[in-house]
């Protein structure tokens, strides 16, 4: 074991001493004053572990100094208690951790200090960890000081806490330190309360912890995923899994194990740029519900500060006002007992600032104001939206705040999927108006009643040809008082296109993606471009390739000399999909693309002669709202997005009716030369059986 500093000893704030030699920083002494007071830990030793490297680590000693020096210049530091620190014993730190760990880290840290970068320079390219020969001293000291501000508070000696200390814990995992983590400060303080015998005056039987840093807390989840004592609950940039640290268990299904179903609650955004709109919208809607039906004995927060604003890795936006106002939500429970220990959060100043409000907020100071009109954004609702609906099976008050009853864990009988029973609706209905016919499909290349084709598509002398591939439209949720509308109901244009090409007398080709048209936007002005959902991919492939059969089927084959595309949603991508993948400049003399709120499809880049062709042919519509003009979105594409029209409608499926008008126009434009002669149909690839 490496040999620690002297003990900790109190000294004047007057008199502040270098913490390499040992003295924290700190109060003197003083008993125990009345339960309204508000605790703190701060040892200025934790400042020994730093990176042995050349260059500068973000997870630096100034970072607990900065805090304290703030809290200092704003004279928190006389309105509050200290609490002494101490270091974690072995026994409390195997309560979560293997024993392995111990004896690793300890047998490392007594390398030779040339021996000890080189190992540590690869320990941090491994797992972003790195160490020093005072590292294990300070992780010990980091975690017994956790310890003992969470057993002040749940015991009363005082109402509340904060633990700036270091290094963090979060991302510790029973058999392994990373993430700039050795040991799970939280998870081992939790979890030595919840193991105190009966009659302790600070044992635990429920705790939460609720862990804002920007990053999911990996470690603290593992630690309880199969304990129903502990309900876990995590805010933190996912994208996928793609943002560190890089896997897939601070999804929104990751909800506990078979023994803790619901006590792991994941808010993953899906991006950067997340403000404190978007964390207020999930404590609310979310968080503060499920918080009260658990009822924990104690709150302790993981309280990284790299979401905020200007920190150096995290992206996000969050104030010192957000976290102020979270603080003072989860004060309201546990009989406000909480406990705040410090996680990550590398910018001195962001940190320093985001730790005052939180403790003037601990104080019982007056909330700092809340910006007028400031809003969740779509990326926020939508990730909140899905982790109530994985929530839903394990919590009443999630169960209740749905419009529609959660999907059983279990499912009996028939089920009907929504686009089946959309698509069936449709096909009875546009043969009972108009004898369209489903196309044959050769395998699983098309749904039942996906693609609809009138008799005319192949007979001579049919001139024209209407190819529409579209979206569902959107489903509205109505009033349930109102008798006239019922409770759930898809409104959908596409009708009206179809109806257009049977008063002009055109055939007509329906391919329906099955989706519903995107009606809002996954991001904003702020935020970062969320990577596409991995269930989406599968899903685009699919489509194109639906696409591509239609027009090698019956497009290619029709004898009609013209050809009009129109795409909603979803389809406008299959249909540049077409025009990029096959010859039918000679043929399509007009484009009509009526977007929801999803990016505008662009012309290949390396396709000059397309461009030009598709900058005169085609014409895209895009809803009020539209990103490209809500913020500049795409700007920089130019000429690949074609010409751009914006509608005076907000809701695209409105936008679709004026496809028909436009239509119009364009067929009475001046007849234009061919950039192109027709080409000879393409040869119908042969398809599996």
């Amino acid at each position: 074991m490496s040999a620690a500093p002297p003990p900790s000893s109190f000294v004047p704030l007057a008199a502040p001493t270098d913490p390499r030699q040992g003295a924290p920083i700190g109060l003197a002494a003083r008993p125990w004053p009345p339960v309204s007071s508000t605790g703190f830990v701060y040892d200025a030793r934790m400042m020994m572990h730093a990176t042995l490297a050349d260059e500068s680590h973000p997870e630096q000693p100034q970072r607990i100094a900065r805090i304290f020096e703030m809290l200092q210049r704003h004279g928190c530091i006389d309105r509050m208690l200290r609490i002494p620190s101490r270091e974690a014993r072995r026994h409390e730190v195997e309560s979560v951790h293997d024993a392995a760990l111990w004896d690793t880290f300890e047998s490392i840290v007594q390398l030779p200090v040339e021996q000890l970068k080189a190992y540590s320079q690869d320990l941090e390219a491994r797992s972003s960890l790195y160490l020093n020969p005072h590292s294990t001293f300070c992780a010990r000291l980091a975690c017994g000081s956790v310890i003992e501000t969470c057993s002040a508070v749940a015991a009363g000696r005082v109402r509340n806490g904060i633990a700036i200390v270091r290094p963090p814990g979060h991302h510790a995992e029973p058999g392994s330190g990373t993430g700039f983590c050795l040991y799970n400060n939280v998870a081992v303080a939790a979890t030595t309360l919840l193991n105190r015998p009966t009659g302790a005056a600070d044992r635990v039987q429920r705790v939460m912890i609720l862990d804002w840093d920007v990053h999911h807390g990996n470690g603290t989840q593992r630690a309880f995923w199969d304990d129903d004592r502990v309900l876990y609950v995590s805010l933190h940039r996912y994208e996928n899994g793609t943002f560190y640290p890089g896997t897939t268990f601070g999804h929104y299904d990751q909800v506990g194990g078979p023994e803790a179903r619901g006590t792991s609650v994941n808010v993953p955004w899906p991006c950067g740029g997340m403000n404190d709109a978007d964390y207020l919208y999930a404590f609310q809607r979310c968080i503060m519900p499920i918080a009260y039906e658990f009822s924990p004995d104690l709150v302790i927060v993981s309280a990284g500060f790299d979401a905020a604003a200007g920190d150096l890795l995290g992206g996000c936006l969050v104030s010192p006002a957000g976290y102020a106002h979270m603080t003072h939500q989860l004060m309201s429970l546990a009989s406000g007992r909480l406990v705040v220990a410090l996680e990550g959060g590398y910018t001195l100043d962001a940190i320093a600032s985001s730790a005052l409000a939180v403790t003037q907020t601990l104080l019982g100071d007056p909330l700092p104001p809340w910006p007028a009109r400031l809003a969740c954004s779509t990326a926020g609702a939508d990730t909140v939206a899905r982790a109530v609906r994985a929530q839903a099976p394990y919590w009443a008050c999630m169960r209740h705040s749905l419009d529609y009853a959660p999907a059983p864990r279990e499912v009996r009988g028939a089920t009907w999927a929504a686009s089946d029973l959309y698509l069936d609706a449709r096909a009875a209905r546009l043969w009972a108006d108009h004898q369209m016919m489903p196309l044959p499909a050769v395998g699983d290349s098309l749904r039942r009643n996906q693609a609809l084709v009138t008799p005319s598509a192949m007979a001579p002398g049919t001139s024209t040809l209407l190819v529409f591939i579209h979206d569902m439209g959107t489903w509205h949720i109505g009033d349930p008082d109102d008798p006239q509308r019922p409770p759930l109901f898809l409104a959908d244009a596409a009708d009206a296109v179809v109806q257009w090409a049977h008063t002009h007398g055109f055939a007509c080709v329906d391919l329906c993606t099955a989706l519903p048209v995107p009606v809002r936007p996954l991001r904003n002005s702020e935020h970062d471009r969320p990577p596409p959902r991995p269930d989406a991919q599968p899903h685009k492939a699919t489509l194109e390739a639906q696409a591509l059969y239609v027009w090698d089927h019956v497009c290619a084959l029709s004898p009609a000399q013209r050809v009009l595309f129109v795409g909603f949603g979803a389809g406008c991508d299959a249909l540049m999909h077409i025009i990029a993948n096959r010859v039918v400049q000679g043929r399509v003399q007009a484009v009509v693309q009526v977007m929801g709120l999803q990016p505008i499809p662009l012309v290949p880049k390396q396709r000059q002669e397309l461009k030009a062709w598709y900058l005169e042919r085609a014409l895209v519509l895009c809803p009020h709202e539209h990103p490209l003009y809500a913020w500049n979105e795409q700007q920089a594409s130019g000429k690949r997005l074609g010409r751009v029209q914006r509608a005076a409608e907000s809701d695209p499926t409105q936008v679709l009716y004026r496809a028909t008008d436009v239509l119009d126009a364009l067929l009475r434009a001046p007849a234009r030369a061919e950039a192109t002669p027709r080409a000879p149909p393409a040869p119908v690839p042969a398809m599996a059986s």
